[in-house]
């Protein structure tokens, strides 16, 4: 029985990544035609110093400093991650701007941000606009990342940051992201750092206006290394997590800490300090706050690696669950198609 159970599990990793390859194979076909289809997705929104980056970067196992890029990315960033227990090194890949094809891999980790910002720089001269909807795709393969397609944007901002900027950036900033997180087969990633209350949350009510129940959000608060030190008692502690009176009852958060050193690390080092940065927080709820937390409730959504496993499962399910109308839908425009072609000769 261990044997038939280790072949199912076997059998049911290899049909979750073709089936996530197939996707990919779809998404990029997509971009580089212009088409829209229902992929499941998850879309990274919240304001430019929450920790977007940060949460990217432990999601693929290794730095390559995007928030070096200036003001950010200006145009959308599609991170197609895929889980290879043969790429002991991150294997890394941009598509071809206007192709479905993708360009030679990039050797150095580190030239990532230099390419991501050459090529919107490049983009935003050509059309004399300070931000573009048309997405960068990028192809992580890496042992240590995950199956997980995450759509990166730009992040909000109140005012105009770089000199010689048009003054409604902000607002073509936050019409296109809210215009990236609309199509509802879309996970939406919201993230807000420790500091900031709910009740003074500036980008909460924009989310709110995308998905008024959060149905399909999945709310991070990041930085939460900073909140811990204002903790000293447990009902502190359940009270801040439990988010009540202005989430809903059946929104429950992640909270969630990173490593803050900058300095030039190995990938392994890397991974090492986010798994150390998890323990160290649930030992600063369990040994140092007098009386611990409520771990039946709340343990499951406390640390990068919950939140990880959470999203990896969420875009699993949503994969099946939209493979039939995906189908019908590629099946319909193959038909059009055709049609076309016939009706032309």
């Amino acid at each position: 029985m261990a044997i038939a159970a280790t072949n199912n599990s076997i059998d049911s990793s290899h049909s979750n990544s073709r089936r996530f390859e197939a996707y990919n194979r779809l998404q990029a076909a997509a971009v580089a035609f212009g088409e829209k289809l229902p992929i499941p997705e998850i879309v990274v929104l919240g304001g430019q110093s929450d920790g977007k980056s940060s949460i990217l970067e432990a999601l693929l196992g290794f730095r390559f400093n995007v928030r070096e890029v200036e003001m950010g990315t200006r145009r959308p960033l599609i991170l197609q991650m895929v889980h290879d227990i043969n790429a002991l090194q991150p294997r890394c890949c941009f598509q071809e701007e206007n192709s479905e094809e993708y360009g030679s891999p990039v050797v150095l980790a580190s030239a990532i941000a230099d390419i991501i910002k050459s090529r919107t720089e490049a983009l935003l001269k050509k059309t004399r606009t300070s931000v573009s909807p048309k997405p960068i795709v990028m192809r992580a393969e890496y042992a240590h990342c995950p199956n997980l397609t995450v759509i990166d944007t730009p992040g909000f901002v109140l005012k105009v940051a770089k000199k010689g900027e048009p003054e409604n950036t902000p607002e073509e900033i936050l019409s296109m992201v809210k215009s990236l997180a609309s199509p509802p087969h879309r996970i939406l990633l919201f993230l807000q750092q420790s500091s900031v209350e709910w009740c003074s949350s500036l980008w909460l009510d924009s989310i709110r206006e995308i998905d008024p129940t959060f149905r399909r959000t999945v709310i991070v608060v990041s930085k939460f290394d900073n909140r811990l030190r204002e903790f000293s008692d447990r009902w502190e502690v359940d009270r801040y997590l439990s988010a009540s009176g202005y989430l809903g009852d059946s929104t429950r958060p992640f909270f969630v800490a990173l490593p803050k050193d900058r300095g030039d690390i190995s990938n392994d080092e890397f991974r090492r300090q986010v798994s150390l940065v998890d323990s160290e927080v649930l030992h600063h709820l369990r040994e140092v706050v007098k009386g611990g937390f409520d771990e039946e409730k709340f343990i499951s959504h406390i640390g990068f690696a919950c939140l990880r496993d959470y999203l990896e499962s969420e875009l699993q399910k949503k994969y099946k669950e939209a493979a039939p109308a995906t189908l019908a839908l590629l099946e319909q425009q193959c038909s059009d198609v055709t049609a076309e072609v016939a009706r032309l000769d």
